[in-house]
């Protein structure tokens, strides 16, 4: 499995006892983590003893920490070189409230030529791959249709293709055909809609009936599949014309970071298996609601995978 997943990043989970705004605040404790969706895919799929190849890009300055990160965590990591800085986000977990705020940076811009690289590099390492996840923003300056070269390419090549990412991409990759999209609700109405997708927020008590319908939607973009994710709540599967609503169950959350990229985890790792569109999404559900049982992004349990899997056929 290849993780194309450009816009790597240094995480910097940060523990306080609350996010006062216009206030000087002193963390608790602090970890650094290499990050990035695709990183949080990877981190999941090793759990499993499953290997994924990430490709990425590797800014010059704080090159080596980034990637020796990377492989001190066990990760199968192709980093594309790039000039500029490693880009970082903050992620602030408070303990008073229980809340998380993430604060992501851009990063340095990258060229044509550097976009060039990596695509070609993506390119190479296509041939006998299962499956192909796109997975994360892009850098800053890079084509707003980068994933759907990249998609264009897994097609011409016979690999099936995952797209999940930042608005504008996503709805850029969209003519080209991704097997599956998967973003959740937020991202999915700013794609339909064109929105930045800069500030992204839910709220009200139609989320499952306007998740069905931006699945259906992104179908008729041009996604073969689309998976929207609503939180909580769970997620709407569009295939053609038949809508699958795959609840989730309550947990006590401590972080929900990166439970979007374990839902693409578990997914693949259902798609992997020989499982049914429908069958992965459920076990995608599963990890996703697992993973935010967890401080770390991308850190799940399999035993209580199982364990939630079984709850949600149940519920289903």
């Amino acid at each position: 499995m290849l993780i194309a997943t450009p816009n790597l990043c240094l995480d910097r989970t940060v523990r306080v006892a609350e996010v006062v705004p216009g206030s000087v605040l002193r963390a608790r404790d602090v970890e650094v983590t290499a990050g990035g969706k695709g990183v949080n895919v990877a981190r999941v799929l090793r759990t499993y003893g499953r290997t994924a190849t990430i490709v990425g890009l590797a800014a010059d300055n704080d090159r080596e920490r980034l990637l020796s990160l990377l492989t001190a965590e066990g990760a199968d990591v192709v980093g594309v070189p790039m000039p500029g800085d490693v880009r970082m986000a903050v992620i602030m977990l408070e303990e008073r409230f229980k809340r998380t705020t993430v604060l992501n940076e851009p990063g340095s811009p990258i060229s044509q030529a550097t976009w060039d690289d990596y695509r070609q590099a993506v390119a190479d390492l296509l041939p006998e791959q299962e499956l192909l996840v796109c997975n994360g923003s892009l850098p800053t300056a890079a084509p707003v249709g980068g994933y759907g070269e990249l998609v264009a390419i897994a097609r011409a090549a016979g690999v099936p293709v995952i797209v999940d990412s930042a608005p504008g991409p996503l709805r850029a990759a969209l003519s080209s055909g991704p097997d599956l999209v998967s973003p959740n609700l937020e991202e999915a109405e700013a794609a339909i809609s064109g929105d930045s997708g800069h500030v992204l927020h839910s709220s009200g008590p139609d989320l499952a009936e306007r998740a069905e319908q931006a699945a259906r939607t992104l179908i008729e973009l041009g996604a073969r599949r689309a998976a929207v994710t609503a939180g909580e709540l769970g997620v709407a599967l569009a295939e053609g014309d038949g809508i699958t609503w795959i609840p989730t169950v309550p947990v006590e959350v401590v972080s929900a970071v990166g439970a979007g990229d374990s839902f693409v985890a578990g997914l693949s790792l259902g798609l992997l298996d020989g499982l049914s569109w429908a069958e992965a999404a459920a076990r995608g559900v599963a990890t996703a609601t697992a993973s935010c049982e967890q401080v770390r992004a991308g850190g799940v349990d399999p035993a209580r995978v199982e364990e939630l899997l079984a709850q949600i056929g149940a519920r289903a």
